[in-house]
Formats: structure tokens, C-alpha cells, sequence
């Protein structure tokens, strides 16, 4: 008996063996990760929370007054913003005034902390998802408080930095929210992974080799003890499809820098645990401003998008031209790494050229969207030139667009390769939202900043300091309400954003994909 033990631990050991030697890629996207992008697009639209309406009608604030309404409209019309210059030259430029060095008296920042706290509740789309009344004004009343305590009259730098900024951020997790250029932000969350092993799929298991030896992962757990599914498919620098150690965190965290990992030896049976270290991927910094370009490198078009401000000099003829030039090309690689935020009007410009006029992407099968309906959030968007109606005798109210599940992904014949990483931000959140419900598309790299709970940017000045807020007037949720802001869209491969291109080229390269259309 106990040789057949025997026996059958050298037999199961060299079938072990001989099943982790590297496999000659077969032509085109393996099966296991055409499944994983699949799985992206569902997870990208995913179904509705069977609490969707439910949470909508708690979002919305209750117990709006016209009469405050019109009020604070009136103080939001008198003290216009001035977009034009803001487009033109910055939000650094515009904040850099000299009244912040200003005295102001009690009763006039007392008087501008009752505004503030009018103009949130009837101006900001997401008062209520962050607490209401129940939390802004307790709020409100303890920076009351606080003023009391300080200096009078008082410095309007000392006012921005002691009290609005630290307690508004003790409420507000909002990439879209910022007074006098500082930003009220949500918690991030990025990718921690190590290149150290390169693991491999073997069944319901994953093996690597290690000193030349093979061995089988068992678990992997932070340092501090927590288990975790701690691995993330890639591609290695030679381009391979493969799986690497690794997870999501938030920035902060303690434990999400380092593993431990229990591996088995596929030769004695033998289990023991190792550390492994992780490194954050780090969002790619390129050198300099890039206009929109199309070129090809060893063959394969390469389309690379840096901005989508209009006054950076896109040009939204040049993108269309580009799309159309590489469209019958078995591959595409699309490097929108870093492009940040702005006018989403490029990235939609290019995806309709690249589609041949195919049926346009809508972020509404991505999100739901509730809209404050006020004089006050009339008055925000006119002075931005959206022509907003007055609503001054008007009761206040709110406008729900509904998430719309997608009939179909828009159809597309080539293999759309997306360079992603956190510098795509609040319109580039919106282009990789479009481009997810786009077929035949992979996206390498790490996931995008997560900048669209908010959405509608108004910009106003504080009576009384002259100091610019920004905020939005609606806010978007998640079908599943699940976390966005922060989080973002997620790649189906984890790579280093710096090296994301050089591993995608030899990725194409490797498994011919460059030269036959690729299967869906």
C-alpha cells in the first residue's frame, strides 16, 4: 500500500511537472482571456441592484423651499463665475488672487457659512447621498463655532484653510469638488502587484516555478494575516498571457504592500509559506504635452490621445481622420494612458469614426443619474452657457434618468487594444465607459481614476471671500451600486503602466495577432 502511495506522488508530481513547461501560444487571443474580457464587459454593465428606485428616492433631498431657493439663485447670479477665462488660461491661474490675504469680519464669514450650506442643499447633486441635513448641518454649526474661536476680523486664507477645507472634508468624498483649488477627494484605490513570479493556470489551480523547482499556490493572505484573492492576470514583459501576485487597495492601507503566500512543492508534497513583495503600478507620466497621433510601430497602428481639452489644441476633424485611417487593421492599440479629464467630445468623435457610424455608446447604460431641478442649479449651469432657464417661482425638484441596459454591444470586427491607467479621469472615465460596451475590446493596464459620482461641474463665487467652488449638480450611481469614485473602470490585464505598450506590442507579436482578424 505504501508503495502504490508512492507510486501515485511521483506519478501526480510529473504530470504536474510536465503540465507547468510553457506552452507554444496557439494563433490568436487564448480562450481564457477572450472569458476574462467577457467577464470585464458584464462587470463593466452589470445588472440592477433590486434596490436601485429604492436608493434613488433616498438621494433626493427633502423639504426645499422656493423662497430659499430663489434666494440663494439671486446671490449665485450676482456673483458670477467666469468661465471663458477659466477655460482659457487654468483653475491655478484663476485661483492664484490676492484677496485671500483679505480681512473679513465674524459676521460676514457667518453670513457666507449659512449661504455655503444653502447653496449645497440646493445646488449640489449629492447633499443627500453624503448625509443631508443630518450631517451638513451639525456641520455647519461646528464651523460656526470654530469662527467664534479664531481671530476678528479674519484672514481669508486662515478662513479656507482652518475651517471651510477641513470640515467639508470630513463630509465630502468628491473628485469633482474643490474650493480655491483644493480638492475635496474620495478615497483612491490602486493596484499593488509583483513581477517576481510569473504563475500559470493549470485547472482550478495556479503553479509557478521557483529556484527551478515547480510549485502550487494554495492561498495567499495579506501580511497582516487577512486571506485575499490575491492574483491578477497580465502580460509578462515578453508578452505572454499570464497571472502574477497581486490586488486592489486603497492608498493607505496597511497590509497591501506585502503577501504571504503558501506554496506546495510539486515534487515532495511539502508546503511552506513566503513573502512577497508588491509594488504599486504607478500611473504613466509622459513627457511633456502630445497632440493626438496615429503612427505604427513594428507594424501595428498605434492611435495616442493625451488630452481632451479643446483649448490644448484637439482637434476633433484631425481625431475623426485618424479613426478612420487604421479601421480595417486586424489590431488597434489605443493609448488614452494620462489623458485626464475635460470635454468627452474628442473620445466620442474618434470612437464614431473607428465604428463607421455605428450605433453611438450611452454612459446611461452604465449609470443612473439624479438631477437637482432649482432656481439655484438653473442659475449654476446658465453662467456657464448651458442655457439654463430661470426657475424663480418654480418649487424645486429632481429628474431621474434610469439606468438602460444595452440591447446590444456596439459591434466592432478588429481587436481594440485600450491603454488605460488613474490618469483617465472624469471624461476619460466617460471614453473607457464607452469604449466598454464596444466588442472585441481588451484594455491593459490599471484601473481609471473613478471620477464620475458627480457630474454636471458649476463654478460660482463665495459672496463675502471671492472664493471659487466648484461642485456638481447631479449625481450618478452605479446600476449595482457599487463603488465608483475612486475605484473606476478596471482593466482585464494588470500591467505597469510605464511598460503597458512595449508588453502589448510583443503581446501581438507573440500570439500573431497582427496578421489574421482574431475570433470573437
Amino acid at each position: 500500500m505504501k508503495r502504490i502511495a508512492t507510486i501515485f506522488a511521483i506519478t501526480a508530481s510529473a504530470l504536474l511537472l510536465a503540465s507547468c513547461a510553457e506552452p507554444q501560444p496557439p494563433a490568436g487571443i487564448p480562450a481564457e482571456l477572450r472569458e476574462i474580457m467577457h467577464a470585464g464587459q458584464e462587470r463593466a454593465i452589470p445588472p440592477p441592484h433590486p434596490d436601485l428606485e429604492t436608493a434613488l428616492q433616498r438621494y433626493m433631498t427633502p423639504g426645499l423651499s422656493m423662497e430659499t431657493d430663489a434666494r440663494v439663485a439671486e446671490i449665485v447670479r450676482q456673483n458670477p463665475a467666469d468661465w471663458n477665462r477659466f477655460r482659457q488660461i487654468g483653475y491655478r491661474a484663476v485661483s492664484g488672487a490676492t484677496h485671500l490675504y483679505a480681512l473679513l469680519s465674524h459676521d460676514e464669514l457667518a453670513d457666507e457659512i449659512h449661504f455655503l450650506f444653502d447653496l449645497l442643499r440646493y445646488g449640489y447633486g449629492a447633499y443627500q447621498y453624503f448625509g443631508g441635513d443630518a450631517v451638513f448641518l451639525p456641520l455647519r454649526d461646528a464651523m460656526l463655532e470654530r469662527l467664534a474661536q479664531m481671530s476678528d476680523p479674519l484672514r481669508v486664507s486662515d478662513y479656507l484653510r482652518q475651517i471651510l477645507v477641513p470640515y467639508l472634508r470630513t463630509a465630502i468624498g468628491d473628485n469633482h469638488f474643490q474650493i480655491h483649488n483644493v480638492s475635496l477627494l474620495a478615497r483612491d484605490y490602486v493596484a499593488f502587484m509583483s513581477d517576481e513570479f510569473v504563475l500559470r493556470r493549470r485547472g482550478d489551480y495556479f503553479v509557478t516555478e521557483i529556484d527551478g523547482a515547480m510549485y502550487r499556490v494554495l492561498e495567499t493572505a495579506l501580511g497582516c494575516g487577512t486571506p485575499v484573492d490575491g492574483i491578477m492576470p497580465t502580460l509578462t514583459a515578453q508578452g505572454e498571457f499570464a497571472f502574477a501576485f497581486g490586488h486592489l487597495a486603497a492608498t493607505g492601507d496597511r497590509g497591501a504592500w506585502a503577501f504571504d503566500v503558501v506554496f506546495q512543492s510539486a515534487a515532495t508534497g511539502e508546503a511552506h509559506s513566503r513573502a512577497v513583495n508588491l509594488a504599486q503600478l504607478s500611473r504613466y507620466r509622459p513627457a511633456g504635452f502630445q497632440r493626438p497621433s496615429a503612427r505604427e510601430v513594428g507594424g501595428v497602428p498605434v492611435v495616442t490621445m493625451r488630452s481632451f481639452h479643446l483649448r490644448d489644441g484637439v482637434e476633433l476633424g484631425e481625431i475623426m481622420r485618424m479613426s478612420w485611417a487604421h479601421r480595417d487593421s486586424p489590431v488597434v492599440v489605443l493609448d488614452i494612458r494620462d489623458i485626464g479629464g475635460g470635454d468627452p467630445s474628442p473620445g466620442r468623435s474618434w470612437l464614431r469614426g473607428h465604428l463607421g457610424g455605428a450605433q453611438e455608446p450611452n454612459m446611461m447604460v452604465m449609470f443612473s443619474s439624479l438631477r437637482m431641478v432649482s432656481a439655484t442649479q438653473a442659475e449654476l449651469r446658465s453662467s456657464r452657457q448651458f442655457g439654463g432657464a430661470s426657475r424663480v417661482g418654480q418649487p424645486p425638484s429632481w429628474s431621474v434618468q434610469g439606468f438602460t441596459p444595452p440591447r446590444r454591444f456596439l459591434p466592432n470586427e478588429n481587436l481594440l487594444i485600450v491603454l488605460t491607467d488613474k490618469g483617465a479621469s472624469s471624461a476619460g472615465d466617460i471614453f473607457v465607459g464607452y469604449l466598454r460596451q464596444v466588442e472585441n475590446t481588451l484594455f491593459v493596464g490599471t484601473n481609471t481614476h473613478g471620477n464620475y459620482r458627480s457630474g454636471g461641474i458649476s463654478r460660482t463665487i463665495l459672496p463675502h471671500s471671492r472664493l471659487d467652488i466648484i461642485f456638481s449638480t447631479y449625481m450618478n450611481l452605479r446600476p449595482d451600486l457599487s463603488l465608483f469614485e475612486g475605484v473606476g473602470f478596471l482593466p482585464d490585464l494588470w500591467v505597469p503602466p510605464g511598460e503597458s505598450l512595449e508588453r502589448v506590442l510583443a503581446f501581438i507579436e507573440r500570439y500573431g495577432l497582427n496578421s489574421v482578424r482574431d475570433a470573437n
